[in-house]
């Protein structure tokens, strides 16, 4: 039985850093054997510093796949959309690797990628280093509560990882989609409660979903409560702040690259039942997306045999 990585369906964390890393040319064959080495490193240290609660994830991008495996290729998986609403652009970016490791000790994660680092000295190019947080008790920085709708306990496993009925192959493995958006605080700042609620869809304080009456058509609930269970994803979420921006980082996992695709469809209100975009966008830029899958551990330690 393939073994999962187990950062896709863990509980959340206190803090996490986001490496997007662009492979060197020639450079394949000893990324695959250093990839499963990644796992290693983290159970070792999860072990020195068990209260930490150490996990990551894994992932390779959907552009650079078939370099790094030319020989089995998950199912439908495509780069980023290149989709544009209104003046709402995603800007999808080809990433080679991405690499996410969480834990409640920050300087836990600090020596974590130190040490991936270092394990892919002269390989890789670092594109971007990302820092999130966990907000005032699981909220982002509107205040409302980060996705009270998301799958929880066993459900988590089957709308985030490949079923080996479906893709032996890519069995425990799972599509991602990766983007980091940025906030318009002051904008927001600006609306009343009651204004907030209604672009939510949920009430602020308890996170739960407003009543039919006052339920807008293109509230950020109902963009996800109108889907099917076929685009049901799992999401992880963390704020950033910095001293110019401040947003979200937001990984989507799915069993199906098309169950992210009409996620992503309906929440720009692409989708053939959306009322319009998901009107939450409307503070929110996207700074980058793009697209990965994040294969299984046995997966990553086989293909480095081969």
């Amino acid at each position: 039985m393939a073994r999962e990585q187990l950062g896709i369906c863990a509980e959340a964390n206190l803090h996490a850093s986001y490496l997007l890393l662009n492979a060197l040319d020639g450079q394949e064959k000893l990324l695959r054997y250093k990839l499963p080495l990644i796992s290693q490193l983290l159970d070792r240290l999860s072990e020195h510093f068990s209260e930490a609660m150490l996990t990551g994830i894994v992932a390779i991008g959907s552009n650079f796949w078939s370099s790094l495996y030319p020989n089995a290729r998950p199912a439908m998986l495509d780069a980023f959309p290149d989709l544009a609403v209104d003046e709402f652009n995603l800007s999808p970016v080809p990433i080679d690797l991405l690499i996410v490791v969480r834990a409640d000790r920050l300087d836990v994660i600090t020596i974590a990628c130190q040490q991936i680092l270092q394990l892919f000295q002269g390989l890789v190019e670092v594109q971007e280093q990302l820092q999130g947080f966990r907000y005032l008790d699981g909220r982002n920085f509107t205040g409302f509560i980060d996705t009270p709708y998301n799958p929880a306990n066993r459900i988590k496993r089957q709308v985030g990882l490949v079923d080996v009925a479906q893709q032996p192959i890519f069995s425990g493995g799972s599509y991602v989609y990766f983007q980091h958006l940025s906030f318009d605080q002051a904008a927001w700042h600006r609306l009343s409660q009651a204004e907030q609620e209604e672009i939510m869809g949920y009430d602020k304080v308890s996170g739960k979903a407003l009543a039919n009456i006052q339920q807008l058509p293109c509230s950020h609930l109902a963009t996800i409560q109108n889907l099917n269970a076929a685009a049901t994803v799992l999401i992880q979420s963390m704020p950033f702040y910095q001293l110019q921006r401040q947003g979200v980082i937001q990984l989507n996992f799915a069993a199906t690259s098309e169950a992210l695709k009409l996620r992503l469809h309906q929440r720009l209100g692409l989708s053939e039942n959306a009322k319009g975009p998901d009107l939450l966008l409307n503070y929110h830029r996207v700074e980058l997306s793009a697209a990965f899958f994040a294969p299984s551990i046995s997966f990553l330690e086989q293909s480095a045999k081969d």
